[in-house]
C-alpha cells in the first residue's frame, strides 16, 4: 500500500504514471482535453516560459504545465496572465505562503532580478477569450454559452468536472446541486467579497458573462459522476487505497470542501445563520456516531434561519440516490481521520 494523503499523491504526480497503464490519460487529469488551439503569440509565450533559464533551473514544470507539458500539482499556466495581475504575481512569487497559507508552492527566494524576469515571462501567457462573440452567437443556448466561456477562461486549470481538471479548487461535478444560482452569481461577481483571502481570482466578468456562467454551472448536477467514479476506481486499484483515502476522494468529488474546507477546517460564510459561518467538520466524528453522520450525509440538513423572514442559508443537500450508503460510510472514515485523536490515560481509558 502506498501511504499518504491521496490528494498529495495525486498532486505529486506519483499515481499518473501507473494510471497510464490502465488507459487513464495524464492530459485528462490535467484538463488537457478541454484546451483550445493556441495562437502564434500564445505559442511564443509558452516557449519563452519553457525555455527560460530560471524556469528550467527551478524546475517549474515539475508541478505546473504549459502547452500540455509539465506536472499536475499546481494550476495550468497557459492563461495565467488572464487571471492574475502583475502585482499579484510578484506577491505570490516572493512569498507564496503569505498569499495562501499552507500552499505546496515553495518559496524560491528569487533575487529582485530573477523575480522581474520570471514575472515578465509569466504575465505574457494569456489569450483573447472572445466572450463577446460567444455571447452574440444566437445558435447557442444560455447554458452552452456559459460552457464555452468556462472553457475559454480555462477554469479547469484549477477546478475539476468528472475526470477532467485539477484539484486546486473545489470539484464542480455536483455544483448545481449544492449551491443556489443566487450564490453562484454573488461568488462570480466578487469572490473576495464573499470569502476574503480566497485563492479564486476576480475575472471582472460582465453581467452577461456572469449570467451565462451561472446557467452552465447550475446545470452541473452530477452528469459526470460515473466518469469520476471510474477514474477513482483506477486510483483505488493502483494505490490499494484505504477507506479514509477513498472517503477523501468522495468528499472532494461531491464538493464538500467547497463549503466545509479542503481539510474540513470550515471558514466559509453562510448567510442568515447564528454565526454566519458553515461549520467545520474536524470534530464531527468525535461528536456524532457513524450512523448519525451517514444519515446526515444522505438525508441532508437545513440550518436554522436566524431571521425567519430572511433569505435561506446554504444547506447540506440530501445526497441519497447520488451517493451510496457505502460511499457515505467512506466519507465518515475520512472525517474520523481528520478528527482530534483520543487521549489515552495510563489505565487505558480513552477520552
Amino acid at each position: 500500500m502506498i501511504k499518504g494523503n491521496f490528494l498529495n499523491l495525486c498532486a505529486s504526480g506519483l499515481l499518473f504514471g501507473p494510471l497510464l497503464l490502465l488507459g487513464t490519460s495524464c492530459s485528462s487529469a490535467g484538463g488537457g482535453s478541454r484546451s483550445t488551439s493556441s495562437s502564434p503569440s500564445q505559442a511564443a509565450a509558452a516557449n519563452a516560459f519553457l525555455n527560460n533559464s530560471i524556469v528550467v533551473e527551478k524546475q517549474c514544470t515539475t508541478c505546473h504545465s504549459v502547452a500540455e507539458r509539465g506536472g499536475t500539482v499546481g494550476p495550468k499556466l497557459d492563461q495565467v496572465g488572464n487571471r492574475r495581475t502583475e502585482p499579484w504575481l510578484r506577491e505570490w512569487l516572493k512569498d507564496p505562503n503569505a498569499v495562501k497559507d499552507g500552499t505546496k508552492m515553495p518559496n524560491f527566494q528569487f533575487s529582485p532580478a530573477e523575480l522581474d524576469e520570471v514575472v515578465s515571462v509569466i504575465k505574457e501567457m494569456k489569450r483573447d477569450t472572445e466572450t463577446e462573440s460567444i455571447l452574440a452567437n444566437s445558435s447557442l443556448s444560455q447554458v452552452q454559452k456559459g460552457e464555452e466561456i468556462f472553457k475559454t477562461k480555462d477554469c479547469l486549470a484549477c477546478h475539476r468536472i468528472g475526470s477532467e481538471g485539477r484539484f486546486v479548487g473545489p470539484n464542480l461535478t455536483w455544483l448545481g446541486k449544492r449551491k443556489t444560482e443566487e450564490w453562484e452569481q454573488e461568488w462570480l461577481t466578487d469572490p473576495a467579497a464573499y470569502k476574503p483571502n480566497t485563492f479564486m481570482p476576480n475575472f471582472h466578468l460582465s453581467g452577461p458573462e456572469t449570467g451565462a456562467l451561472v446557467s452552465y454551472l447550475h446545470s452541473l448536477q452530477g452528469e459526470k459522476n460515473e466518469e469520476a467514479k471510474r477514474w477513482e476506481g483506477n486510483v483505488i486499484f493502483i494505490l490499494d487505497s484505504r477507506p479514509r483515502e477513498i472517503g477523501e476522494m468522495i468528499y472532494r468529488r461531491f464538493g464538500c470542501d467547497g463549503c466545509h474546507g479542503q481539510n474540513g477546517e470550515g471558514g466559509h460564510k453562510n448567510i442568515n445563520t447564528a454565526n454566519e459561518m458553515i461549520p467545520p467538520l474536524t470534530k464531527t466524528a468525535r461528536n456524532m456516531t457513524k450512523e448519525e453522520i451517514v444519515d446526515v450525509i444522505l438525508s441532508g440538513k437545513q440550518p436554522a434561519k436566524l431571521d425567519p423572514s430572511g433569505p435561506n442559508p446554504l444547506a447540506s443537500p440530501s445526497w441519497r440516490g447520488a451517493m451510496t450508503e457505502q460511499e457515505a460510510s467512506y466519507v465518515y472514515e475520512y472525517l474520523e481521520s481528520i478528527a482530534p485523536k483520543k487521549r489515552k490515560f495510563r489505565f487505558g481509558v480513552n477520552q
